[in-house]
């Protein structure tokens, strides 16, 4: 069983892109892993005016559109753990509109997103983004299409800044390591105006360490690895990551964070980060 949450679902967004797969795949592991339920989720918006010809067929056709894209998904997610719980959902309305909704009852909402191409996105990092990330009650993943195979196996990376949502991130980030039996990466970024500072290494290693220190107790068979770097804080944690299992930081930190998720260093760390990245919202259980 999980730490975060006992009884609701893992939450997947099936849609068409080539990321999606990466997504349904990640999703069924974090399902298999915690044992919960499978939900894959796909919103289909109706094209505004009238369908030329027939619009009851088109609207038969429609769906079975969604219904054959949901089947794939769920072929996916089997193929990869036969005994998960898998439920397929089409819903009709606007995709963030019943994304934001059914992560009123997740645990976990996966979405898929293509890197370096905000444009075609499967989640925007605009003002369609912003209506999601940041104003979830539950973590959300967003697992990009990767350069070369599959996600990293390697450390789950954590951005530490000393905030209630960093504290947040830090108790998911061991979680999923211990679920995925790797290592915690811990990352604190220091902007470059107080790198000049006497003993800030030294005095940041001693905060990561108190930060850690309780997790570190209860999930003594995990390595930690601690890292204090200097610079601006989104490509630094993505090329921290490069091999990661997942990068974890929180929604609404107030350190070296700040701002992250809503600007353009947010939009630059979605699409800079080659693994998945979850975002994990203040006062998350766990």
């Amino acid at each position: 069983m999980n730490g975060f949450e006992t009884r609701r679902p893992v939450i997947v967004g099936v849609d068409r892109s080539e990321a999606n797969r990466w997504a349904v795949r990640w999703a069924a592991d974090e399902a298999a892993w915690r044992g919960l339920r499978l939900h894959l989720l796909h919103a289909q918006e109706w094209p505004t005016g009238e369908p030329a010809g027939d619009a009851n067929r088109w609207a038969i056709g429609f769906r079975a559109a969604g219904d054959a894209l949901l089947d794939t998904a769920r072929l996916l997610a089997a193929e990869r753990h036969p005994d998960l719980e898998i439920t397929p959902r089409l819903v009709e309305g606007r995709p963030v509109r019943v994304l934001r909704e059914a992560a009123d009852e997740a645990a976990l909402l996966v979405l898929g997103i293509r890197r370096l191409t905000e444009a075609h996105s499967a989640l925007p990092i605009g003002s369609k983004g912003a209506s999601l990330v940041g104003h979830l009650h539950c973590p959300i993943a967003l697992v990009p299409e990767p350069p070369e195979g599959p996600s990293g196996s390697g450390a789950v990376v954590v951005g530490v800044d000393g905030s209630e949502s960093s504290r947040a991130a830090i108790a998911f980030a061991f979680e999923e390591a211990s679920l995925a039996g790797a290592d915690v990466q811990a990352v604190e970024v220091r902007r470059p105006s107080g790198a000049n500072q006497p003993d800030l290494i030294e005095e940041s290693l001693m905060d990561l360490s108190e930060s850690l220190a309780g997790w570190q107790e209860k999930y003594p068979d995990i390595r930690v690895r601690r890292e204090v770097l200097t610079g601006s804080p989104a490509p630094m944690l993505a090329a921290v990551a490069t091999r990661a299992r997942c990068l974890v930081i929180g929604s609404r930190g107030l350190g070296g964070f700040r701002g992250l998720l809503f600007g353009s260093t947010g939009r630059a760390l979605v699409h800079r980060c080659t693994v998945p990245l979850v975002i994990v919202p203040s006062g998350n259980p766990a």
